[in-house]
C-alpha cells in the first residue's frame, strides 16, 4: 500500500488569484483599500475566517466576533461564486496524478478549506476523480496542524505511517504530518507565513517532476511505481 495526501491551496492549485479577488471584494465592502496580490499569498491558510482576519489586520483593523462572522459568510458566498476564475493547477501535476492512479497509489486531499468549497473546486478543476478521500477544514472537530485530518484520511485509504506521505506548502502541513507521524514533502511554490527552510519538511521540491525521485529517496520501494513509466 502507498498513500499520497495533498493539501489543496498552494499545493494542488494556485488559488491565490481568486482568493485575492475575494479578499479585496470584502475589503471594498468595508471601505478599505485593496491589497496587492503578492501580499495576499502570505495570508492564505487556515480557512476563510483566518484569511479574512489577516486581511483586515493588514489595515490595522480587528472586527467584533459578530462582524467577522458576517464578513466571513460574505467571503465564502462570493468565493463560492467565483471559485475558479483565475485558479490553475500547478505544472507537471496531472501526469503524476495519472501515473499514481494507474498504479493504484491511493490519494486523498486534506485541506483547511471548507469541505464544500474544496469539493466544488476539485470538480471545477477536473481533479475529483483522482482522489478517494476529501477531508476539509470543517469535516472534523479539528484542522491542521492537528493530526486528526491526516490520520483520518490515511486510515480511510488503508494506509499507515510507514507508507503515507503528505504533500503540502506550509507550517500547518508540516505540523500535521509530524503530529500524525508521517513524512511531509513541501512544495516551494506554495503559500506560507514562515521561511521555507524553517518548515521542517522531510523534503522540498520546486516542481512536481521532482516528486517521484524525492519519494524514492525518502521511502525506498514504497512509491517506485511513480518512476516506472
Amino acid at each position: 500500500m502507498a498513500v499520497l495526501l495533498f493539501d489543496l491551496d498552494g499545493t494542488l492549485a494556485d488559488t491565490n488569484p481568486d482568493l485575492h479577488a475575494t479578499m479585496n471584494h470584502i475589503l471594498s465592502q468595508h471601505g478599505l483599500a485593496p491589497l496587492p496580490q503578492d501580499r495576499v499569498r502570505h495570508l492564505i491558510g487556515g480557512g476563510a475566517a483566518m484569511i479574512l482576519q489577516r486581511g483586515f489586520a493588514e489595515h490595522g483593523i480587528s472586527l467584533s466576533d459578530a462582524d467577522m462572522a458576517a464578513a466571513t459568510a460574505e467571503f465564502v458566498l462570493w468565493y463560492d461564486q467565483n471559485i475558479d476564475r483565475g485558479t490553475r493547477i500547478f505544472d507537471n501535476l496531472m501526469p503524476l496524478l495519472a501515473r499514481a492512479r494507474a498504479h493504484n497509489i491511493k490519494m486523498g486531499v486534506v485541506t483547511n478549506k471548507r469541505e464544500g468549497l474544496a469539493a466544488k473546486l476539485l470538480f471545477r478543476l477536473n481533479l475529483q476523480g483522482y482522489f478517494d478521500v476529501l477531508i476539509g477544514g470543517d469535516t472534523l472537530a479539528t484542522a491542521k496542524p492537528a493530526p486528526e485530518m491526516v490520520q483520518t484520511a490515511m486510515t480511510r485509504l488503508g494506509g499507515s505511517v510507514h507508507d503515507t506521505v503528505l504533500l503540502g506548502d506550509s507550517e500547518a502541513d508540516t505540523g500535521a504530518a509530524r503530529a500524525a507521524g508521517v513524512k511531509c514533502v513541501c512544495v516551494s511554490f506554495g503559500y506560507r507565513r514562515i521561511p521555507l527552510e524553517e518548515l521542517g519538511a522531510d523534503a522540498i521540491i520546486d516542481d512536481y517532476a521532482e516528486l517521484p525521485a524525492t519519494l524514492d529517496m525518502l521511502m525506498p520501494g514504497i512509491f517506485t511505481a511513480l518512476r516506472a513509466d
